[in-house]
């Protein structure tokens, strides 16, 4: 019994990691030909000797943040930065209570869509009955356009500090490319009983766990940096961060040429 289980999850991984292969390199040669500078920033940006080779032949332009414009934080921008160039992270942006609750109304009184399905809105205070609907269940609430329909989201784009923070890690004037707001959906107890059972079981790369459950990197352009701000308290199965240090400059040379950006926690731990 206990052989052909472990054979039935072996050609479900196997089918499951070859229609994931497949499927992935479907989405980057249609991404290439929709947007070949894109393609060429995704591929050229796993490796750190090309910002170095253009910080090397590309004068560093002149910074210049607007400080007329008073930040929302009371941070000290030098500490953080050195934190990101350290670690990969830094921790203690915390939004203001004013700023969080008009972002909370927002979300509130704003669609916000099914696994970011165009066609799948609802409020958030209805997931329920969306889900009942349309017959599934939802990992992830997607909002568009926000950074144009909350002022709130605005000011945090523009902030003073968090571009100072931006400049001074990339070496050059920083240009804002967009800003996203989203619910990760908790797990259930039920489910999340069911979802570590799995993981015992099969404990393998991709074979269980679902949304953003997955060690990763984000490949968004040559150089880039991002600022996540939780607006609701987090734990283990809502979508709470776990970062490795200093993994921004040791990646394995495998994860540099993989299609796939995710990778399980043995294969993390072992590296």
């Amino acid at each position: 019994m206990v052989n052909n289980e472990i054979n039935i999850a072996a050609t479900l991984v196997c089918r499951n990691f070859w229609a994931k292969y497949f499927f992935i390199t479907y989405q980057y040669l249609k991404k290439r030909l929709e947007n070949p500078e894109w393609f060429l920033r995704v591929i050229m940006s796993r490796f750190k000797a090309v910002p170095l080779l253009k910080s090397f032949f590309v004068q560093p332009q002149r910074i210049e943040i607007n400080q007329a414009t008073r930040s929302l934080f009371d941070i000290e921008v030098d500490d953080v930065v050195e934190s990101l160039k350290k670690d990969s992270f830094s921790l203690g942006l915390n939004l203001p209570e004013s700023i969080l609750q008009e972002i909370l109304q927002f979300a509130s009184t704003t669609n916000c869509y099914g696994d970011g399905e165009h066609h799948l809105g609802f409020y958030y205070t209805e997931k329920e009955k969306a889900e009942s609907k349309c017959g599934r269940t939802f990992k992830r609430g997607d909002y568009f356009n926000s950074n144009l329909l909350c002022p709130a989201i605005k000011k945090l784009a523009n902030d003073p500090k968090l571009l100072e923070i931006a400049a001074k890690y990339l070496g050059g004037t920083p240009v804002h490319t967009g800003s996203r707001l989203w619910w990760l959906f908790s797990l259930k107890e039920q489910e999340q009983h069911l979802l570590l059972e799995k993981m015992r079981f099969l404990s393998l790369q991709g074979s269980t766990r679902e949304g953003a459950y997955f060690f990763h990197y984000d490949l968004d352009d040559y150089q880039f940096l991002k600022f996540f701000f939780y607006l609701t308290d987090v734990d283990v199965y809502s979508g709470a961060h776990v970062c490795v240090r200093g993994s921004h400059k040791k990646k394995k040379l495998a994860h540099l040429l993989s299609f796939f950006r995710r990778s399980s926690d043995e294969e993390i731990a072992d590296y």
